[in-house]
């Protein structure tokens, strides 16, 4: 039970989920997930992400997924601009804390993004031949079209006179995946 993050195709939910292709309108992502109700027991709702057109939500085991199509424009031009921003453009999978199950893993070339120690997805992407930089601030990594992060935890300062703690290995706990390519969806 996967969900693969497909660059400029779309993502892959798990069988017998269907892969939900960038360019996809609202109407057709909710026609793909109707006949699958009993796996998405919450349904599939409205959500909002600011500056789309639409965007919808539902949870797998231990994660929160939101699709989304791209901003809306000014509502000005041509019918098949309009339509390409009406499609589907980016998906986001987060962690549920609230939820006991496992976290459904979410693949990218084959690397599940949440079950590495940050530094070791870093390599391991790197070893793809993908242009990773290093995490920004320790918590946070971008590069087109991935943005992973993690929900830091509130720490408090160290004791006056006491050395800081070094930083333990973490694990990104969020992932916003991006169309980088209009012309892939043609």
């Amino acid at each position: 039970m996967t969900i693969d993050l497909l660059p400029g195709h779309g993502v892959r939910l798990p069988a017998p989920l269907p892969e939900l292709r960038f360019g996809l309108t609202e109407e057709a992502v909710r026609a793909l997930l109707a006949p699958h109700g009993r796996l998405l027991p919450d349904g599939v709702r409205p959500a909002f992400v600011c500056g789309s057109r639409w965007a919808l939500a539902f949870e797998l085991p231990g994660v929160a997924v939101t699709i989304f199509s791209s901003d809306g424009g000014d509502g000005v031009g041509r019918d098949d601009d309009r339509a390409a921003r009406d499609g589907l453009r980016g998906v986001v999978v987060g962690r549920n804390p609230s939820d006991d199950r496992p976290a459904c893993p979410v693949g990218y070339h084959g690397i599940d993004l949440f079950g590495w120690p940050a530094r070791e997805l870093v390599e391991a992407l790197r070893a793809e031949g993908l242009p990773v930089p290093d995490p920004s601030s320790g918590s946070s990594l971008r590069f087109a079209p991935l943005h992973l992060s993690r929900r830091v935890p509130r720490r408090p300062p160290p004791a006056p006179g006491r050395k800081p703690r070094r930083e333990p290995p973490f694990h990104f706990d969020y992932v916003s995946f991006h169309d980088t390519d209009p012309e892939a969806t043609a």
